[in-house]
């Protein structure tokens, strides 16, 4: 996928492959939006807040999935274990297969999930009754998905955009992002603990 952004499938020009940067950014931010949206939504119809009984299912889910990430535990995280459709890149244009490429990456389940933060994110969008809050809990990843892209803005060819992310992928899992994560997910618990 990140092969359809990069600076040599642009020809070498920085316009359009920022362009293309953009696209695949708005799109993962727009579907972040529309999935932490749903989420409180579907909340806000199912009676959120729940005031603390939301802070407690809230940092139980922190809490489980910080133990999976610092103590490697098999709890499953709920995604589809798919990248987005290859297919898209040789049948659209770059620049829409980058905005559909970063939509399909923002809604988070719909591909690969390293860690179990957005599990808590999501969890707190839906807690919290409001489209508007869910929305502002899920942007940032929507966000960061999206310029993850620009780690691969140096390579000249694709099989240097792929092994630059097969280097990433390698960075991924081991255990620094592991425990940072961890840490991040405890912080959430225990503030939502805190709030009891």
């Amino acid at each position: 996928m990140v092969e359809t952004i990069t600076p040599v499938v642009h020809g070498g020009s920085s316009r359009r492959y920022w362009f293309s940067v953009a696209l695949h950014t708005l799109g993962a931010t727009g579907s972040a939006a529309l999935v932490g949206a749903a989420l409180g939504g579907i909340g806000a119809l199912a009676g959120a807040p729940w005031g603390q009984a939301g802070l407690v299912v809230l940092a139980v889910v922190a809490l489980i999935y910080a133990a999976r990430e610092g103590l490697r535990l098999p709890i499953p995280l709920p995604d589809r274990h798919a990248q987005v459709p290859d297919w898209w890149r040789t049948f659209y244009s770059p620049g829409v297969a980058a905005f559909l490429y970063g939509a399909g990456l923002g809604a988070g389940f719909f591909t690969f999930l390293s860690f179990g933060t957005y599990v808590a994110v999501v969890a707190g969008a839906m807690a919290s009754g409001s489209p508007l809050v869910g929305a502002a809990l899920c942007i940032p990843f929507g966000v960061m998905r999206g310029l993850s892209v620009t780690v691969s803005r140096s390579a000249r060819s694709e099989d240097e955009a792929e092994t630059i992310m097969n280097r990433l992928d390698e960075l991924g899992s081991t255990s620094a992002p592991r425990f940072a994560n961890a840490a991040m997910l405890v912080v959430v618990g225990a503030a939502a603990l805190a709030g009891i």
